[in-house]
């Protein structure tokens, strides 16, 4: 009975009557004056069945209003008139709604446990390489050392990235990025993998070219398919950075990516046939990077053929890259 929407419909269905009843006195008002009836014949009509008037409203209401309580309790109770078949479909739309929206949270809320749990577990992983070489040994060589606590800090990183995305707004900073810089910075913070995998880089066309973007999530997408080039090349190989029609393509040669598995490489944990084959394969690190392009100013699309590397591309709007002329 306080749902103001309940007085708003109640009041509107009994317009009609209102208005009616309204004419009916101004008719007997006119007979009143035309035939020089005394004014108190027209107040009495007004005393006498005004109240009548406020008795049916409010009967009425009473009986609309308990519908309306058992029609939100979903009893088997079909709405009788146009107003309770309005609020019937009101109630079913808005729980409809309601009951979507809680599904929703609750699998997101699942989602980002089970990101949690996965992340959580490699960087134990990490941990209790590092310990069982420690409890083995003596001295525990600096590689060793290294390797563990680079993949924890890289399982780290992916988490708390992930954890950000998760967010219901991001905090995006667009500025005019150094492509070329950004790349030597990841290569620096990678160089001893590359140095023990023996792996190249080879950067090409990139001088002078600058895109707006986020740089911090530009370089986590960057440093997540170096990562993915580094993890399938084989020792020695070399890991290309192209410059192509305003798109950073990143080339490995590794083993490539079977056909079957390239229409799900952006799902969630979704690692593939090769990614069955190692144990350092998350299935994440696609996933998270198409979440990221989609939300700022730049594409992601990956060609593959196994046994034949695999190329990825950042696809950037025109308007959003530079090119500074370089003096030769």
């Amino acid at each position: 009975m306080r749902n103001k929407r309940f007085w708003f419909y109640q009041l509107k269905s009994f317009l009609p009557l209102i208005i009616g009843y309204l004419f009916l006195l101004g008719i007997i008002k006119l007979l009143t004056i035309l035939y020089y009836i005394p004014k108190s014949f027209f107040w009495d009509v007004v005393r006498f069945s005004f109240p009548f008037l406020v008795v049916w409203f409010f009967i009425n209401s009473y009986q609309a209003a308990k519908r309306l309580k058992a029609i939100i309790k979903e009893q088997d109770s079909p709405a009788n008139t146009p107003i309770e078949a309005q609020l019937l479909h009101t109630n079913k739309l808005q729980r409809r709604k309601s009951d979507h929206l809680i599904r929703g949270l609750h699998n997101h809320q699942q989602e980002q446990l089970d990101h949690v749990e996965l992340y959580s577990h490699e960087i134990k992983n990490s941990l209790t390489s590092l310990q069982a070489a420690a409890e083995n040994n003596d001295m525990v060589p600096s590689k060793v050392i290294r390797q563990a606590i680079q993949q924890a800090d890289y399982h780290l990183e992916m988490l708390l990235n992930d954890e950000r995305l998760a967010m219901s707004s991001n905090d995006f900073n667009f500025e005019w990025v150094n492509l070329q810089a950004l790349i030597m910075t990841i290569l620096k913070q990678n160089s001893s993998i590359f140095i023990s995998r023996q792996l190249i880089p080879k950067l090409q066309h990139l001088n002078g070219i600058s895109v707006l973007t986020d740089r911090k999530w530009l370089r986590f997408c960057i440093n997540q398919l170096l990562a993915n080039a580094i993890k399938y090349s084989p020792n020695g190989a070399t890991i290309f950075f192209n410059w192509v029609d305003n798109s950073l393509q990143i080339i490995d040669q590794g083993v490539g990516i079977f056909s079957s598995d390239l229409p799900r490489i952006y799902d969630n944990g979704f690692s593939g046939k090769n990614g069955h084959q190692t144990t350092k394969s998350t299935g994440m690190g696609l996933y998270l990077v198409k979440k990221i392009t989609a939300q700022l100013n730049f594409d992601l699309t990956i060609t593959s053929k196994a046994g034949q590397g695999t190329c990825a591309t950042l696809h950037f709007p025109g308007n959003n890259v530079r090119h500074k002329a370089i003096k030769k």
